[in-house]
């Protein structure tokens, strides 16, 4: 059979008593475009991926959007969860405040990765973290993708392998502090807590077509 170019498949629509699972990313494009994959694969959560403004990406400025989303989803601290999805290398100074805000909020998390999102994607694929020059620069992690992953990565195919990057992710991960080290990220935590509301229904999509090739 060969490899689909996307897996196509019918949205579920959200039950009643659904809860939101919002994903606050710092990114307009990838970030959101990767999580929107995992949206109607099952009945059980609303996937809802808000994707930052264009120049808006200070954290004030997701804090605010965060916000905002859950007053219009009418979303509720015992049942909803909301993550931040961010990166390290443009905001460092101010990602603290993102921590503070969610210290006041069970359900607010974050998911920070360093220097950036990149990081995360490459762990679908590979084990360790590379020996990359100038590890600690997003603009080293852009090209290096498909270097690795054949045709780079495809948010219509590869986040399917998202249990093997919360594995490789997290037997990697190191931080100092609240701070991931160059090449890691928090993003297995975010995976974990969504992997478990999905998985049934991901495996059987997984049964419905060829794995996508990643190397």
């Amino acid at each position: 059979m060969p490899k689909p170019i996307k897996f196509s498949y019918a949205k579920k629509e959200p039950f009643r008593d659904a809860f939101y699972f919002i994903i606050v990313c710092e990114g307009q494009n990838r970030e959101p475009d990767y999580f929107r994959f995992f949206d109607g694969i099952s009945s059980r959560v609303k996937i809802v991926s808000v994707e930052s403004d264009a120049g808006s990406s200070a954290p004030k400025k997701l804090i605010e959007r965060a916000k905002s989303k859950e007053e219009e989803l009418d979303a509720k601290a015992a049942r909803d969860r909301l993550w931040f999805v961010i990166d390290t290398d443009k905001w460092r100074a101010q990602l603290h405040e993102i921590r503070q805000e969610c210290a006041t909020k069970k359900h607010w998390r974050v998911a920070q990765s360093n220097p950036c999102f990149e990081v995360w994607l490459y762990f679908h694929a590979k084990e360790g973290i590379p020996e990359l020059e100038d590890i600690t620069k997003c603009k080293r992690w852009k090209p290096y993708l498909p270097t690795i992953i054949r045709g780079g990565f495809s948010p219509d195919t590869h986040p399917i392998a998202i249990e093997t990057a919360i594995v490789n992710s997290k037997a990697s991960y190191a931080a100092t502090g609240y701070e991931p080290q160059p090449g890691s990220t928090e993003l297995w935590k975010l995976g974990e807590e969504l992997l478990p509301l999905i998985s049934k229904d991901l495996d059987s999509l997984k049964g419905r077509f060829d794995a996508p090739e990643l190397i």
